[in-house]
């Protein structure tokens, strides 16, 4: 494409057109002047020339009006000039050119005028007669006549054609030298402008060593030094947009959020990575875009200019989704941001459930409380034997009442804080543990049976004896009488396996996913009724998960189960205490 618009010329050849148009006025008026000066010296002299001719003509001029025709004609021959003589009336006697009989009066002629009043008399005009200019001159004589000489202009053209020629040769040869000076000035004066212009237009493609040349002409140096600086500002905003944009960049490839910036006609301009984490491929257009309703938000956002969200599943497996728009104020482009709320949502219903859940558990024993508190003092004011069962229910209830909280106590900090690990023996804890309980399953007549090998691991000492104390008391209180509760720790691989099995009434298939829910509970009555809070192996999995471990569980109803934790394995064993 031409960078030269419509109807623009070079500025070397406007100087050139603007220097010839001045020099030929300058010259016209130059062979003006000439010309008239030299016309008008020529024909002030043909004036003196012709007045000197009538002058000696006059000294031969015939008295007698007879022979005035034959005098004019001799005369006329002699001295090169037309006579006429005219009395004092205008009348013309005599003329070597015409008859006089066809001639007019020639009173009014200006110089037979200043004659007729005793004066020389001179005029140039173009003669009635010939048709051509002439000069006249007309003296009066001695006997009252006028005579008056005559001579064409063409005399005086032909004096001056030489000095004509000359002049126009002169004129010719210096315009030339000087359209050639103006062409060699147009190019001198505007090769360091090509130069400059060159030098800009390789600062703007990048190209080039970025130089502008200095010139020695001021005005043109002063615009290549304001080029140098405009280019040197424009680099380095330049450098700072692409500093920003590059900043921009990480900062929005690092979001988890998904961003999408849509234009004007709903083009996707920008789609950062979690973009595609969260919404798969995303289209070029806001049309292809799914969830469908996120479509509506961008929609409205542009139309009320207002933020606009709406919330929606999508994807497989499904995922709850935030999607924010965001109108710009300065145009129609809208910032559609994404945000998986899955997991906050999840926590969210966890926490409504636990809360009622909590409150429901707490509400239980608290009532038992109540009730039997009021059936003790109606049994004591009756002296009643059944209030010490009253007392005894009293006692169950507050017992399960402070398992409760202390569980929740107990969950609530290992959700708040993170473990202090410390490399400790997991078989003495876990032999400890078994001791602990030993008493519970003597009098509940459970055998206990242990096998443990040396197993060093990092942990905190507290929170895995409350995990293990959870995964014994739960297998104790789930086994009936004259059953087995055995606890088995061995290495496999880079990982201590800690099995507590029973052999209780197992847990259904349908269960087996859901036992590590909080508050789940397989068979409510029965676990109230044995001592369960509902959140002991909650307790169980939340301090295996933090210690990097496991927990799982195998069962079969009517045959017992298999509760199996798994932690990494502590490498220098002999830093281990008890």
């Amino acid at each position: 494409m031409s960078s030269r618009g419509p109807g623009r010329t070079p500025l070397a050849l406007r100087f050139l057109l603007y220097f010839a148009l001045v020099y030929l006025a300058l010259i016209g008026a130059m062979g003006w002047f000439l010309s008239r000066s030299v016309d008008s010296a020529f024909t002030e002299g043909l004036f003196d020339q012709v007045e000197s001719a009538a002058s000696i003509a006059s000294l031969g001029m015939p008295s007698d009006g007879a022979g005035l025709a034959d005098w004019v004609e001799e005369a006329s021959d002699v001295a090169g000039y037309r006579l006429t003589v005219i009395d004092q009336d205008g009348v013309v006697l005599a003329d070597s050119h015409s008859d006089p009989a066809t001639m007019e009066n020639h009173a009014t002629r200006p110089e037979v005028a200043a004659a007729l009043a005793g004066e020389r008399g001179r005029d140039l005009r173009d003669s009635d007669t010939t048709g051509f200019d002439q000069l006249y001159v007309a003296i009066p004589t001695d006997d009252g006549l006028v005579l008056r000489l005559s001579a064409s202009t063409r005399e005086v053209a032909a004096e001056t054609w030489p000095y004509r020629s000359s002049v126009i040769l002169i004129s010719v040869v210096v315009g030339v030298l000087g359209l050639l000076l103006a062409l060699w000035l147009a190019r001198t004066m505007t090769r360091p402008i090509i130069q400059l212009t060159e030098q800009t237009r390789a600062l703007i493609t990048d190209e080039g060593d970025h130089k502008v040349s200095r010139s020695s002409v001021q005005e043109i140096d002063a615009l290549a030094m304001a080029i140098t600086d405009l280019d040197a500002s424009n680099g380095m905003r330049l450098r700072e947009s692409e500093r920003s944009s590059s900043t921009l960049e990480v900062v929005l490839a690092a979001l988890p959020q998904g961003t999408i910036l849509l234009d004007e006609a709903d083009s996707v301009v920008y789609a950062n990575p979690s973009a595609h984490s969260l919404l798969g491929a995303i289209p070029s257009t806001l049309a292809g875009l799914a969830p469908f309703s996120f479509q509506d938000a961008v929609h409205e956002a542009r139309a009320t200019a207002e933020t606009t969200s709406t919330i929606a599943e999508h994807g497989k497996p499904s995922r709850l989704l935030r999607a924010i728009a965001t109108p710009f104020a300065a145009d129609r482009r809208v910032l559609l941001v994404v945000v998986d709320v899955t997991e906050r949502e999840r926590a969210a219903s966890v926490r409504r459930d636990f809360v009622a859940n909590a409150s429901h558990e707490l509400k239980t024993p608290v009532s038992a409380i109540i009730a039997s508190s009021e059936a003790l003092q109606l049994a004591v004011s009756r002296g009643d034997a059944s209030a010490l069962d009253f007392a005894r229910q009293i006692g169950g209830s507050a017992t399960q009442l402070d398992r409760l909280v202390a569980d929740l106590l107990d969950l609530s900090r290992l959700e708040r804080d993170e473990p202090e690990l410390e490399p400790l023996g997991f078989h003495h804890l876990v032999r400890e543990e078994v001791e602990r309980v030993r008493a519970a399953a003597e009098e509940q007549e459970v055998e206990l049976t242990i096998d443990l090998a040396d197993v060093p691991v990092a942990g905190s000492r507290r929170d895995l004896a409350i995990a293990v104390r959870n995964l014994l008391d739960n297998a104790i209180r789930h086994t009936p009488t004259g059953g087995k509760v055995g606890a088995e720790l061995e290495v496999v691989g880079e990982e201590a396996v800690l099995k507590i099995s029973d052999t209780g009434e197992g847990i259904p298939t349908r269960d087996v996913e859901r036992v590590f829910e909080r508050f789940y509970r397989v068979d409510n009555a029965r676990s109230r009724a044995t001592g369960g809070t509902g959140l002991g192996l909650a307790i169980v999995k939340h301090v295996v998960e933090s210690h990097g471990g496991s927990v799982t569980v195998e069962s079969e109803l009517g045959a017992g189960s298999i509760f199996t934790l798994r932690l990494p394995v502590l490498g220098d064993q002999t830093s281990t205490h008890n």
